[in-house]
């Protein structure tokens, strides 16, 4: 499942690369991430769509900021220093919104909770 579409992802940086050799594996491999960062909770997108979609764009920003400086296409008018704080506040915010989904799910869902029984059978 994709988080973002390529057309919000361009809506949103203005990009033009290419959507489907470029754009598709930067969304993909951000949706990874944001997978990986929900499995441990055992947390998937659901219903919260918007949270995860909104983390996938700030990700995939990240994702074509760093293919920039590595391919040498960062415009010139912008540092690499520049560049390296627009990937980190990107990443930040997608963790951020991740975080608040995370702890929004486990605090209605009440999987904060533990179930103790005793199996000897005295309490």
């Amino acid at each position: 499942m994709t988080y973002c579409t390529t057309d919000e992802l361009i809506a949103a940086t203005g990009s033009a690369l290419n959507a489907t050799t470029v754009l598709t594996p930067i969304i993909t491999a951000a949706d990874r991430e944001i997978d990986a960062y929900l499995a441990p909770h055992n947390l998937g997108a659901g219903d919260s769509i918007g949270a995860c979609k909104e983390a996938s764009l700030h990700l995939s920003t990240a994702g074509i900021y760093t293919r920039m400086q590595l391919d040498g296409t960062q415009p010139e008018s912008i540092t690499a220093a520049e560049i390296d704080r627009a990937i980190a506040r990107h990443r930040a915010a997608a963790f951020r919104l991740l975080d608040l989904y995370i702890a929004d799910q486990v605090s209605t869902s009440g999987s904060n909770m533990a179930y103790v029984r005793r199996v000897d059978g005295r309490w």
